[in-house]
């Protein structure tokens, strides 16, 4: 059984159901505690606090169970069912009961929609995508693959959509899995090493986690390079793994690098070595799990003890190990044990139980044989599938293109009407001025602008001769161009027609229909308008350089008048007058 979700899920042990101070295993809730003592007595409870054998503490956990139903301890008895899922499937190797828990646990996520339970489940790490990949693995050991194989590809599409990167980087090597069972081992090890790098590149991942599924991994990976016949690339990745200290994370990581150690001198063919390792995990793996234990070691010792030819030996561990096996697995996923045991009771003399086997073998390889076609087909119905929805989503991309260009032209047909009609509208204006130039007899009323609302439009107050001495003054200031200069203000101009700013400014009101800034605004533009069609030279300069010339501060400034008055822009303008002369 390769399971990756251990450590992911640990979090939740500590959280909801024990915790643990000083190595001494704890009950949080004091109500959970006195029940199990009311139910098991106190010295069974001490018994379990001590225990180290996962199979001692089911009854414990499905007590709380019991309690936690009765109380409707919504929490609790998720956090439960998780848990008796993953005792039984990571270290009993009871799948189908482990999947009849995670059932249950993935009904009830369902439903719960309390925000403060969400939450805790979720710093728990107990969530739907966790549940559905220990499930997945369970379906796969006991023999459904094609239901592995759908939950794979599920996860695999929830975490992209999430974001997920734990399930992101781990989903590669449980589909390396089917691949690895049909056969298929440069594939596999391509996928396992998706994992392992992506697990070790990590920046989020804990270091937990990291360990633990990467020591998984390692196993994985050997067990690939074995089947490609690369017996040191085997050796090599388990020596890395010991190197950081994968191997000794966990009993359950020190059982699994044991016995793979001494399955990889056995492919070398040095059995002696090999029978060291061995025997080492049949002692770890037997004190881990005194009845199910056999399943970690049971093929690797049998044959190596062949090899040695103590075949009663090795038969007697083959029994063992098929009994544990027989328990939770379909049949069919047997025919090579069978297989490998009536050879051994050839060799061993007894033929009767040879051929019973053999024809054990011969009755489950089909059917065994049809599970191999069921990933097969499985596979490829994933890539028809995806070929499908890349062909869709080529139609979609098409369709978007070619919208997108239609929509492209149109905006661009538009600006472009938009340009033509804005292009007839100069040249229009423009003619309209020229014609306006050349008509008018007074060209210094060429821009004439009245304003709507003056400021002092009453002259009550000024005597008639004030006022014609204004104007006379106003006249001269036109004259002399006084109006082209920065300075040129109110307060300045009537200063230098010997007046003040209110009678000033009455004064313009009142001749000009205008307002003061009005008025030298339409002399400067005026200036500009004629200076520019007359003198080609004055047309080569900067807009910046024209604006100071006549009077602004900024080219912003007398852009923006310039088009007000004539509708065109001083650049536009003189494009044109310099297209005609």
């Amino acid at each position: 059984m390769r399971c990756y979700f251990k450590f992911f899920a640990l979090p939740f042990f500590l959280f909801i159901i024990v915790l643990t101070t000083n190595g001494q295993q704890t009950y949080p809730d004091s109500i959970y505690h006195n029940e199990l003592i009311r139910v098991h007595s106190k010295d069974s409870v001490k018994k379990y606090l001590k225990s180290e054998n996962e199979r001692n503490i089911i009854p414990f956990f499905k007590t709380i169970l019991s309690l936690a139903e009765e109380k409707k301890d919504t929490l609790r008895i998720i956090s439960t069912l998780h848990f008796l899922g993953r005792t039984n499937n990571q270290y009993l190797s009871e799948f189908k009961t482990s999947n009849s828990f995670f059932k249950k646990e993935l009904s009830l996520l369902k439903k719960v929609t309390n925000p403060e339970i969400l939450k805790k489940l979720e710093e728990a790490k107990i969530t739907e995508i966790e549940v559905l990949a220990q499930m997945g693995q369970n379906y796969e050991d006991i023999g459904q693959v094609k239901k592995a194989f759908d939950i794979f590809y599920k996860c695999e599409k929830i975490a992209k959509e999430k974001d997920l990167e734990f399930y992101k980087v781990i989903m590669p090597t449980l589909i390396a899995n089917l691949h690895f069972k049909v056969g298929d081992y440069r594939s596999s090890l391509v996928k396992e090493y998706e994992s392992y790098n992506g697990l070790k590149n990590s920046k989020t991942i804990s270091d937990g986690n990291k360990k633990y599924n990467r020591g998984e991994i390692s196993i994985d990976i050997s067990n690939s390079y074995l089947k490609l016949n690369k017996k040191d690339s085997a050796l090599w990745i388990l020596t890395q793994g010991e190197k950081e200290g994968l191997d000794v994370f966990t009993k359950y990581a020190e059982i699994r690098f044991t016995e793979q150690k001494g399955k990889v001198y056995l492919e070398k063919k040095k059995f002696l070595k090999a029978l060291s390792y061995l025997e080492e995990t049949q002692k770890l793996a037997d004190n881990y799990d005194n009845v199910a234990g056999s399943i970690f070691y049971y093929e690797n010792l049998a044959e190596c003890y062949f090899k040695l030819k103590k075949y009663n030996k090795a038969i007697q561990v083959m029994l063992k190990g098929i009994a544990a096996k027989k328990q939770n697995t379909k049949e069919y996923f047997l025919v090579n044990d069978y297989k490998t045991l009536a050879k051994f009771y050839k060799q061993s003399g007894n033929l009767q139980k040879s051929n019973e086997y053999y024809e054990k073998y011969v009755l489950n390889q089909k059917a065994f044989e049809n599970s191999k076609k069921d990933i097969l087909t499985s596979f490829h119905s994933k890539k028809v599938s995806d070929l499908e929805l890349e062909k869709e989503l080529q139609k979609t991309r098409t369709i978007f293109y070619v919208i997108g260009s239609s929509i492209f032209i149109l905006l661009l047909l538009l600006f472009l009407l938009h340009l033509s009609k804005k292009r007839k509208d100069n040249a229009q204006k423009f003619q309209e001025l020229l014609l306006k130039i050349e008509s008018l007899e007074q060209q210094q009323k060429l821009v004439d602008t009245k304003d709507e609302v003056l400021e002092e439009k009453s002259i009550s107050d000024i005597n008639k001769e004030t006022f014609d001495e204004i104007l006379t003054g106003l006249q001269k200031i036109e004259e002399q161009h006084y109006y082209l200069k920065q300075e040129c203000n109110s307060y300045n101009v009537a200063k230098k027609i010997k007046t003040n700013t209110s009678y000033l400014s009455k004064a313009i009101n009142s001749h000009h229909q205008k307002n003061f800034n009005t008025y030298i605004n339409d002399l400067r533009i005026n200036y500009a308008i004629l200076k520019l069609k007359e003198d080609t030279r004055f047309r080569s300069y900067s807009i910046q350089s024209i604006s100071e010339d006549i009077g602004y501060k900024s080219p912003d400034s007398f852009t923006k008048y310039f088009k007000r008055r004539t509708g065109l822009l001083p650049s536009v303008y003189i494009k044109k007058l310099n297209l005609i002369t």
